[in-house]
């Protein structure tokens, strides 16, 4: 995204009523979700046996789903976490 197209997208987002902004962002996150699982899945084909990687997505779903209580992907869910694979 260069320049010209960073400000549209802001004065687009400044634009928008409480409701919507938070709507938008929920979708970005799902989408920044949905990048970061794919790219741990194709690290896992790289890496673990099929068994290894269905065992790990098990476990995954199972932590988001019933230990955090994230069925879907929202920002109510995510404005806290801090991205560092380093302590992974």
């Amino acid at each position: 995204m260069d320049d010209n197209q960073k400000r549209r997208f802001f004065q687009k987002i400044k634009q928008l009523t409480h409701e919507k902004f938070w709507s938008v962002m929920n979708i970005y996150h799902t989408r920044a979700y949905a990048a970061a699982e794919r790219h741990y899945g194709e690290a896992m084909d790289i890496v673990l046996t099929k068994k290894q990687k269905e065992a790990v997505v098990a476990k995954a779903i199972q932590i988001r789903e019933e230990w955090d209580g994230m069925m879907t992907v929202t920002t109510d869910e995510t404005e806290n976490e801090i991205f560092d694979i380093r302590t992974r």
